[in-house]
């Protein structure tokens, strides 16, 4: 789910993955993929990604 999540947000499979693979700093250094390991990292996820969603619909990012 979080995958389509991705694929939806960045519009480009390549570009949803290669989100999905680099370390984040607002995941504490991790990649979100790591982070689907537990449901309060997966969520996590789920919120960043919603997070830059809002922003590129708004036009901030």
């Amino acid at each position: 789910m979080i995958i389509q999540i991705a694929n939806r947000v960045f519009g480009d499979p390549a570009k949803a993955q290669d989100w999905l693979n680099r370390p984040r700093v607002q995941l504490g250094g991790r990649t979100p993929m790591q982070m689907l390991g537990t449901k309060t990292g997966a969520r996590r996820v789920e919120e960043l990604l919603a997070e830059i969603d809002d922003d590129k619909r708004l036009g901030i990012g």
